[in-house]
């Protein structure tokens, strides 16, 4: 039992989903984007990730790569929603998903419009 909590709390990679339409901020770019995740699964880096929250009654989760890694999962693939280089422009992406939400569906039902993306 110890062992499976231990394997659980420290792993070398953590499985993600990626949206299909993966917010990015600005800066960056499409290209990376591969490199960018294998880092991110590694745990590593300092970019942000916005994550689709597993809470009813909370939309998003903004983490680093490192808490990943020691956050229990319990058996769910973490979803990522999109990709910021620091927690500002994860704030503005949240604020771009907002708007294309109003936009697009007119209302706020925010999980409802990531995942039809």
């Amino acid at each position: 039992m110890i062992k499976e909590i231990f394997s659980k709390l420290f792993r070398d990679k953590v499985e993600l989903t990626y949206r299909p339409r993966l917010y990015l901020s600005e800066d960056l770019s499409v290209k990376d984007l591969k490199r960018l995740k294998d880092k991110i699964e590694k745990g590593k880096g300092s970019c942000k990730i916005i994550l689709i929250s597993d809470k009813e009654d909370e939309n998003f989760d903004i983490v680093t790569p490192g808490q990943l890694r020691y956050r229990v999962w319990d058996g769910k693939k973490p979803v990522v929603a999109g990709l910021a280089s620091d927690e500002e422009q994860a704030f503005e992406l949240v604020m771009k998903i907002i708007d294309d939400c109003m936009k697009n569906r007119g209302d706020l039902m925010l999980k409802d419009y990531i995942w039809s993306l």
